[in-house]
């Protein structure tokens, strides 16, 4: 059986502060391998924030800070984001990624998506990391992710990305894994222009990243890419070594393989050098469904050792056809939010196993979404956490004033 329960995260909160956003309190990091030390970022009204609690979640307090945003050369505009995070296990070193995107006009002038997507300059991102040897307490000075190798620099950065010509954006799902070779793995998205024709205008590549000077600095290189287009992976090891990973349909090839209200998985052998050809998700009894293109994580569980998936899970066949009438974009309905197993011989997910975490109320907005989440296992309880802001669709009106409660769910799976 499970079951769930939430609490505000933080206790003090502001709507008109969270108005305007998606997300929170985001990337919730165990700051070491052993211990309840934990980071996470933060929506400040300044900019991104990093927080710290050494009492497992219970107590935090600010630990330092980027601008939100800064005038650049050009009259551009760089506007700063922190996260994510990567603990790695065999060094017990955490890293620490920051990234900005131009922007036209001044960033905290933009009153919405639409203003967003006016004022934001195409292929204008640059990532940075930074390296922690003492559980985040302190860090090394900014580094840019520069491919290694003679062909790139601080503009070229990148396979297939150079500035106002492809993007590489961290904006996928952690945790984050390393291969048998000791290399770290950061997915990402990929805007590129470079063999769309079978990768997609959106990529989901990733970035592997290999220590060097005494696990001070990493040296970076492009893994493998898998086919058809897509976004927002969530990467996690099966029981029999193979990689399993469920993404996002968005920037796919044209035609896509299969309906694109249904959400793709591909697997690796080779630690994500090579994927299969995508393949649909479907219910155990071999029943398709529906989800919008949105966010969604795998988590293996600590309590029962299962491996769990979180997503937005709609009905399929002719019972979504009014929700694909009402959402041409795809990218909505965000409710209900779901939890359930996934059958590993089988690579289904478990219909007896899903369980509703939260769902739009009677008379609530049909723009309301349940998305862009952050789940962890609780090293004290072995619970799933999840940490979720309820936000809306950009065309929701009166955005400023509508509730913008940021939460901290728990999700028990033992019967």
């Amino acid at each position: 059986m499970i079951t769930v329960t939430r609490e505000l995260h933080p206790e003090v909160q502001c709507d008109a502060g969270n108005a305007f956003g998606c997300v929170s309190c985001t990337h919730p990091t165990y700051a070491s391998t052993s211990g309840v030390g934990m980071i996470e970022a933060r929506r400040g009204p300044g900019g991104p924030e990093l927080w710290r609690s050494e009492d497992n979640g219970r107590t935090w307090r600010l630990a330092d800070s980027l601008p939100g945003e800064e005038k650049v050369a050009d009259g551009a505009w760089a506007e700063w984001q922190l996260g994510p995070f990567f603990l790695d296990p065999d060094h017990d070193v955490l890293v620490r990624f920051e990234s900005y995107r131009l922007h036209r006009t001044q960033p905290s002038l933009n009153n919405g998506y639409h203003d967003f997507v006016a004022s934001f300059m195409e292929h204008s991102y640059h990532v940075f990391y930074r390296v922690s040897r003492d559980h985040g307490l302190t860090w090394t000075d900014r580094r840019q992710v520069i491919e290694d190798g003679p062909d790139y620099d601080a503009v070229h950065w990148a396979q297939g990305v150079t500035v106002g010509e492809g993007a590489a954006v961290l904006g996928e799902i952690p945790p984050f894994l390393k291969r048998d070779d000791g290399r770290v793995v950061i997915p990402v998205q990929r805007r590129s222009p470079d063999n769309q024709d079978t990768l997609g205008t959106i990529q989901a590549g990733r970035f592997l990243g290999e220590w060097v000077d005494d696990q001070n600095d990493i040296r970076w290189s492009t893994g493998g890419t898998v086919h058809g287009g897509g976004c927002e992976q969530t990467v996690v090891p099966l029981k029999d070594g193979r990689w399993l990973n469920i993404m996002r349909v968005q920037g796919q090839v044209s035609p896509y393989l299969f309906d694109v209200w249904e959400r793709p998985y591909s697997l690796s052998s080779d630690d994500g050098d090579t994927w299969t050809v995508p393949r649909p998700l479907t219910y155990d009894d071999g029943e398709a469904f529906t989800t919008p293109r949105a966010w969604s994580q795998l988590i293996r569980s600590a309590q029962d050792g299962q491996l769990y998936w979180i997503a937005n899970i709609l009905p399929a066949g002719a019972a979504s056809e009014e929700i694909r009438r009402t959402w041409p974009g795809r990218a909505d309905p965000r409710y209900p939010l779901q939890i359930a197993r996934i059958n590993e011989d089988t690579l289904t997910v478990e219909r007896g196993s899903v369980t509703t975490i939260i769902d739009r109320e009677p008379g609530e907005t049909e723009y309301v979404r349940f998305s862009n989440f952050y789940a962890y296992n609780d090293r004290e309880t072995d619970e799933i956490v999840m940490l979720m802001m309820k936000s809306y669709h950009e065309d929701q009106p009166d955005l400023a004033t509508m509730p913008h409660p940021a939460w901290r769910f728990r999700i028990s799976v033992e019967g």
